[in-house]
């Protein structure tokens, strides 16, 4: 009987949840972390699978070589300069022009191969539009123009 008493009391309770209140400002606000990736990573692995996660490690590796390893070439190569060390200079330079040109292009192809994901994502997934249209038919109160979209 105690245990009936204390298990209706509890289902009687109303539980009361306070929800956040979504706050969406007048102004874009850049975050990089959104920019960087176009859909959440769950839905990309979901979806794409390997695609996806050599889509984006080509594009990490793209991006680590221009940000991070041309600017340490090229303190090297200034160096080099600065210490009248021309086969320093040539390592730093020669090494800055590498990372850069294999960065570059290896940020564009991650990029490129993200993009196509987002866009076939879209296709596959987005609501697709219907346009309104203006007809004679049935209506909840009689016969009369129907407005369908």
């Amino acid at each position: 009987m105690a245990v009936l008493a204390i298990s209706t009391s509890l289902s009687a309770q109303v539980i009361i949840r306070e929800e956040s209140q979504l706050f969406e400002p007048d102004e874009q606000i850049y975050d990089p972390y959104l920019y960087l990736t176009p859909f959440s990573d769950a839905v990309g692995y979901s979806i794409y699978g390997s695609q996806y996660r050599k889509a984006r490690a080509t594009r990490s590796w793209g991006i680590n070589l221009c940000l991070v390893s041309a600017p340490l070439f090229a303190l090297f190569a200034v160096t080099g300069l600065g210490n009248d060390s021309t086969g320093a200079a040539l390592v730093g330079i020669a090494g800055c022009a590498g990372s850069l040109g294999a960065g570059i292009p290896l940020w564009r192809k991650g990029r490129k191969q993200l993009d196509w994901m987002l866009d076939d994502y879209v296709r596959r997934y987005a609501p697709k539009p219907r346009a309104a249209n203006v007809s004679i038919g049935s209506t909840p109160n009689g016969l009369g123009l129907a407005l369908r979209f």
